[in-house]
């Protein structure tokens, strides 16, 4: 009997929108959710969806950074030259986004991005994969990212500091 009141749309319940409408929104201006705008004007012509464009842009980006710093960075083409016996099809686009992202998205200079392009091939060379390496690099930034929301838990910032310390030493660069 419930089930078919349902199906026909005459549940006796009656609720009370009002009060949810404003929780939701009260809690939609509080928090801001998804991807932040960039521009994909470059990757328009490509097919996909938005979010393939977005991710292509990043790429993008990141491709740039290391061209223009290439006498910085020692074998930067480890970075989207694919290896057929150790890597699959897709390559090493996880670690270009992400690089991408250290740019566009989180504002970091040429110089850290650089650092991480960096430390990321000498974890290439140390026999890591690149999606192992595109989840440290996540895992940092999303550390710095909420480091920097509450600057006064130092729980927060010594998570920070072990997950830049773990990025190092998988490229064998900790000091």
């Amino acid at each position: 009997m419930f089930w078919a009141m349902i199906l026909c749309g005459r549940n006796e319940r009656k609720y009370d929108m009002s009060n949810e409408n404003r929780l939701t929104e009260a809690a939609s201006e509080k928090r801001k959710r998804g991807r932040p705008p960039i521009d994909i004007s470059k990757t328009i012509s490509l097919d996909g969806t938005r979010r393939t464009l977005v991710n292509a842009q990043y790429m993008f980006e990141a491709i740039s950074i290391i061209k223009e710093s290439a006498s910085e960075i020692t074998d930067h083409e480890m970075l989207w030259f694919s290896d057929d016996a150790t890597q699959t099809a897709n390559g090493k686009h996880g670690i270009l986004e992400q690089i991408g992202r250290i740019a566009l998205q989180d504002k970091y200079t040429n110089e850290q991005c650089i650092f991480f392009a960096n430390c990321s091939i000498q974890a290439l060379k140390a026999g890591y994969t690149s999606r192992e390496i595109e989840k440290a690099i996540r895992a940092v930034r999303m550390a710095i990212r909420r480091c920097e929301a509450h600057p006064d838990f130092e729980w927060l910032r010594a998570t920070a500091a072990q997950a830049v310390h773990e990025f190092k030493q998988m490229g064998g660069m900790d000091d």
